[in-house]
């Protein structure tokens, strides 16, 4: 898809929008014009902004590789465009293009879980495309590009609830497009796409009021300028310019605030630029090509501002790259790709500014810009507690985690009602949901939510609604946790239940027909898609992979066309890569693997693996190197090492585990591998080789009787 070779027509329609800030994390204070020194902030949280289905998906990042991690996703207004987060990390504010408003979020402090803030969204002007928060955390300006037009805002140190200025909007030049802010919170500037200049304003410390600078607006030299950016310094300044395919440099006078061109400005890139970076020390910028699906890199002359090419520049990004963002620690780039809405990562070399690609992660829809938060820690997942469904014993057994042995200690069990096959925790660790595999030709709830005690990991029925099924066999609760479904083998549908934020009670929303023997069911991490896999037990060489887009308001499930697509016979078991990008389905042959297509959904067999006798469960590695398969008929697990570039299972051994392996579940920190064993009633555990996947043998814990279903819970800090 190339959404803009017409330049004219997207004027007319306004459909571009960019990231406010120009870093990933915002810029270090330091005295203006004085060169920064090296960041020693880590990278913690990212936001990115999916305009294509109104959300916001949220990730961890891995400091030491760079990988973003997939944790949920909220709502947020129409054709949500620009995201931005204040630089202590505590709020989140989204630009909606079409709804003309702003919606804020509190973020979490350990987990980086976004939840609404009272009173959002707040009102903005026509069509805003762009937000920042000052450096000081007081203040936030959107950008309303129909309106040409800044609303300002103050921002309550507490609750981050937005209130107009004094004297906002502002006024800009013709069709505004981005806006950011020097490092010291003194001066603000806008590119106008309608009059190719930018607008210069200086701040006031008290009050947040925008005056223009005495000589602005000035011009860019380029066409329809779309990106701007500062150098940490704030010594230079850089504008993207979409229709004259080319970066223009301005020096700034620090204390005015004033612009004056560089020599040779402007400059050329790939064609279509949208977006504009600089890293954290300032000696490299990026240029987002949308057009040419890539980034253009220079090293800044740190004298005059003049920008020469990167070795190997420019490099690959994904179909439509539309921001791009440097981390805080200046070690990875990442560039939002709207057209596949996904996430190209790199490696930054220190030393050249060259860019080496690493893993893609998928988004949601039109996914068009991203944020990010820093603190001096990296995140780190830690297990929590692990549940385990005894078939035999109608109970769940509860287990506390060590986080440094992965040995597991008992806490309990609990009465959950016959047959309990399947079990889930929501993405907060909050709730445990239990099916039980019964029919329902006699009124019986046999899908139980139970709270789940934050100390001690015991858990409590809940009193409140529960569910009806009809021989449910898997349950899955959904990354932003508002819903879980179940597949009920008996009646070939899948039931969906909104879960009751405060108790976890569920409310039954309807049912969505499925292939025959509808068995296990996933997510996709994003939370976009659901897949189930069909055993059609009646015919035993046969199965398939149901497909389903979710809807993000309501929850409902609605079919991919084409679905179901084909996979090997008898499926039992569905996983879905971290990334996004691959679904795995264990059967009577082996493993299959599907390609998943970014925009449909669509699952497309791509590669074929065999395992053990009779593989029943299976679990992908958290950074999507490794995969693990119980195999009940040959009592092993057999392990596999994935390929980043087409999801593809290399065969790296096995091991024996307990009588009649039946799941397989991987800790949130990807250090430990639980293989629940039915025949023999235990769980064995193994640690993982984070560099081979190579398992080695770190107990067996006693269950119930057949244990079947496993589920962990983490914490995040």
């Amino acid at each position: 898809m190339n959404r803009r070779t017409d330049s004219t027509r997207f004027l007319a329609l306004l459909t571009l929008a960019t990231l406010s800030a120009c870093g990933g994390g915002g810029a270090s204070v330091s005295a203006p014009g004085t060169p920064p020194a090296a960041s020693s902030a880590v990278p913690r949280f990212a936001y990115v902004a999916n305009a294509g289905d109104g959300t916001v998906s949220s990730f961890t990042v891995n400091a030491a590789t760079g990988q973003l991690r997939h944790n949920g996703y909220v709502t947020a207004g129409n054709a949500p465009y620009a995201i931005t987060v204040d630089p202590a990390g505590r709020f989140a504010y989204v630009a909606n293009f079409n709804s003309n408003n702003l919606s804020a979020y509190s973020i979490h402090g350990s987990s980086g879980r976004l939840t609404p803030i009272p009173g959002s969204p707040f009102a903005a002007g026509a069509r805003p495309v762009s937000v920042t928060v000052d450096p000081t955390g007081k203040y936030a300006y959107a950008v309303n590009t129909s309106a040409s037009t800044i609303s300002g805002y103050s921002i309550d140190q507490g609750s981050g609830v937005l209130t107009p200025l004094a004297g906002s909007p502002f006024t800009t030049g013709t069709s505004p497009r981005s806006i950011t802010l020097d490092a010291s919170g003194a001066f603000a500037y806008v590119v106008n796409a309608g009059d190719n200049t930018v607008s210069a304003y200086a701040i006031n410390a008290a009050s947040g009021v925008l005056t223009p600078v005495a000589g602005s607006p000035y011009a860019t030299g380029g066409g329809l300028p779309e990106g701007i950016c500062l150098d940490p310094s704030g010594r230079f300044v850089f504008t993207a310019n979409q229709a004259t395919n080319d970066v223009s440099v301005f020096t700034r006078n620090t204390s005015s605030g004033a612009l004056s061109p560089v020599a040779g400005s402007p400059f050329a890139v790939g064609l279509y630029p949208v977006s504009v970076a600089v890293d954290p020390v300032g000696k490299f910028v990026y240029v987002a090509n949308y057009n040419s699906n890539t980034i253009s890199a220079y090293a800044i002359n740190a004298a005059s501002g003049v920008v020469t090419p990167v070795a190997g520049s420019p490099f690959a990004a994904g179909d439509g790259p539309i921001s791009v963002r440097i981390d805080p620690s200046g070690k990875f780039a990442y560039a939002v790709n709207e057209n596949t809405s996904d996430v190209s990562a790199y490696a930054i070399n220190p030393a050249s500014g060259a860019l080496t690609g690493l893993p893609t992660v998928r988004a949601r829809s039109g996914s068009v810009a991203l944020a990010m938060t820093k603190g001096t820690a990296a995140v780190a997942h830690t297990p929590k507690f692990a549940y385990v469904a005894n078939y035999g014993g109608s109970e769940v057994s509860a287990y506390g985690i060590s986080a440094s042995t992965g040995a597991l200690s008992p806490v309990g069990t609990l009465p959950v009602g016959a047959l309990p096959s399947s079990i889930a925790v929501d993405p907060a660790g909050r709730f445990a949901f239990v099916t039980n595999e019964i029919l329902v030709e006699t009124p019986v709830v046999n899908v139980r939510p139970h709270t789940i005690n934050s100390v001690t990991g015991a858990l409590t029925s809940v009193a409140g609604p529960a569910g009806v099924a009809s021989d449910p066999m898997s349950i899955v609760v959904e990354p932003s946790g508002r819903f879980a479904y179940v597949a009920n083998r008996a009646v070939d549908n899948l039931s969906t239940f909104s879960i009751e934020a405060s108790t976890g009670s569920l409310s039954w929303l309807g049912a969505t027909p499925a292939g025959p023997y509808p068995v296990a069911i996933t997510t996709d991490p994003s939370g976009r898609f659901a897949y189930a896999v069909n055993a059609y037990l009646a015919n035993p060489g046969s199965g398939s992979l149901s497909a389903y887009v979710l809807n993000p308001g309501t929850g409902a499930l609605a079919a991919v066309p084409g679905s179901p697509f084909t996979t090997g016979p008898n499926p039992t078991a569905v996983a879905v890569a971290p990334s996004g990008r691959f679904v795995y389905v264990a059967d009577a042959n082996g493993v299959h693997v599907h390609g998943i297509n970014a925009t449909t959904g669509a699952a497309v067999m791509a590669s074929a693996i065999a395992a053990g006798s009779d593989p029943i469960g299976i679990a992908l590695h958290p950074a999507g190197t490794f995969a693990y398969v119980a195999n009940a008929g040959s009592n092993t697990v057999s392990i596999y090492s994935v390929s980043a570039s087409d999801g593809s299972l290399t065969s790296a051994g096995s091991m024996a585990v307990g009588s009649q392996p039946q799941a397989a579940s991987i800790d949130p920190s990807g250090a430990y591998l639980y293989i629940t064993n039915g025949g023999s009633n235990t769980i064995s555990v193994f640690t993982i080789n984070p560099a081979t996947g190579a398992l080695t043998p770190a107990g067996t814990v006693a269950s119930g009787n057949a244990p079947k279903g496993i589920a962990i819970t983490q914490s995040i800090q």
